[in-house]
């Protein structure tokens, strides 16, 4: 079903209130699925020999890294230093789980395998500007002790660098053997284990210079959407303040529920709740409609209106107009209920169209404002807009013939078919305007070709009876 586009769409708040750890942790569960594709793949496809209970173990360490940040991106979590220095001490820990699983699958002889580190690297920026390096010290730190581990000619590179290896010795102990190759023949050079080694750390200072530039675009764009959650939050009480003041009544309304949010002043008057409250009050229990099946539907459907809707309060009947709208308030998609009372016009047309003569309001410009009932039956082409003076035209008699002139009201008979009507034309003054509207009624009085005391033969006899105010 195609959503209607009167309705109000809501955008759902985020389920995590800091964004921060939210993408920290995402970028935490790539890199353990990263991990997965970079050693499931080459392991079936090609035989590469993978220690799978060592690496295994890995994986379920950093499945438990993934839940304690999940954990910590709760927003019941309370923010603090602790918090910050757990997460740092998470993402610190991950990065050496991951050269721990480097090192069972493959190590220096799976060199594709270093670039799994760019995540952890590019992901510390959410945390601060200054952990992507922290990291990428981390991991160059980590994958320098795997190598050093595996290869003995870079151990006896870096104790000549140092000058003594006592420290390589006290470390890694007294290893000379080269590790049982996962490729079958391969065997790479001291010279391309040290290049490895150097650009695998340039790249990952590129990847913390990179995250820092996307770390300042993030909080640039992290302000704006601050920024405006607050101003709509802030649109949103003021237009809350404007409902509660509204000169009408008017109700809030949750459509779920069916429960009133809120109401304004006026509603508690018209309803006449008086010391009980309305708000928390079902809707239907607090406003007794005469028909509450299409006032539900408007609440629970789309915009729209329900025209001479009938409502008891207390020992009355009250005729209103009913109109809702569907708005967004705190997070939640609400119907504002407005109820205009039209009680004392629905009287009135009731009054003008059960009575004997016809009636008409025509403005200025000689177009119908408004008619009764009889008025539409006695001339058929009778509509709001229509142009009076042809509806009403009349023989022998002059353009406009209804407007009264300065004496503001007229009598007259006229011949309409075969009766003869009274004519009471009137002018109503509009305060602070020039022109007048006209009412003009026609009661009938006798048959036409009878005895008339204001007869004289003609077919129209006008007698003006003077100025009546």
């Amino acid at each position: 079903m195609r959503p209607n586009a009167e309705s109000t769409q809501l955008i759902p708040r985020p389920v995590w209130e800091n964004p921060r750890v939210h993408l920290l942790d995402d970028i935490w569960l790539m890199t353990i699925v990263a991990i997965l594709v970079a050693t499931g793949v080459p392991w079936f496809a090609s035989g590469f020999e993978v220690n799978v209970g060592m690496a295994s173990w890995g994986l379920l360490a950093l499945g438990g890294i993934h839940v304690a940040f999940t954990m910590l991106a709760a927003p019941a979590r309370l923010h603090g230093k602790w918090r910050d220095r757990a997460l740092t001490f998470l993402d610190i820990l991950g990065v050496v789980l991951v050269a721990f699983i480097w090192q069972h699958v493959g190590g220096l002889q799976n060199p594709m395998f270093l670039t799994v580190f760019a995540l952890p690297v590019v992901g510390a920026i959410f945390l601060s500007r200054w952990h992507p390096y922290l990291i990428a010290v981390v991991a160059v730190v980590a994958v320098g002790i795997v190598a050093l581990s595996q290869a003995p000619e870079l151990r006896w590179y870096a104790s000549g660098l140092m000058g003594t290896d006592k420290w390589l010795t006290w470390l890694f102990g007294n290893q000379s053997a080269v590790p049982q190759p996962s490729f079958s023949g391969f065997f790479a050079p001291s010279n391309y284990l040290i290049v490895l080694l150097e650009v695998f750390t340039i790249l990952l200072f590129a990847c913390a210079v990179a995250a820092e530039y996307v770390g300042t675009i993030f909080e640039r764009l992290n302000a704006h959407i601050v920024m405006a959650r607050t101003e709509a939050e802030r649109g949103q009480e003021m237009w809350a303040g404007l409902i509660e003041r509204l000169p009408l009544p008017a109700l809030l309304i949750d459509p779920d529920s069916m429960r009133i949010v809120a109401c304004s002043e006026f509603a508690t008057i018209y309803l006449r709740a008086g010391d009980l409250a309305i708000e928390g009050r079902l809707l239907f229990e607090a406003l007794k409609f005469s028909y509450p099946d299409i006032v539900q539907e408007l609440v629970v459907g789309s915009d729209g209106g329900a025209p001479a809707t009938v409502i008891r309060v207390g020992e009355q009947l009250r005729v209103t107009q009913i109109r809702v709208l569907h708005v967004a308030h705190k997070g939640r998609r609400l119907a504002l209920l407005t109820i205009e009372d039209a009680t004392e016009v629905f009287c009135l047309k009731a009054a003008l169209d059960t009575a004997e003569y016809a009636a008409f309001v025509i403005d200025a410009r000689g177009l119908v404002l408004a008619f009764n009932k009889p008025a539409g039956g006695l001339f058929g082409g009778a509509e709001v807009g229509a142009d009076a003076e042809t509806l009403l035209a009349q023989p022998e008699a002059p353009p406009r013939w209804w407007e009264p002139g300065l004496t503001g009201r007229r009598k007259m008979h006229i011949e309409i078919g075969p009766r003869i009507y009274q004519v009471t034309s009137s002018a109503i003054s509009l305060a602070g305007e020039e022109e007048r509207i006209f009412t003009v009624t026609f009661l009938p009085v006798a048959r036409a070709g009878t005895a008339d005391p204001f007869s004289t033969g003609s077919t129209v006899v006008t007698q003006t009876l003077g100025q009546m105010r």
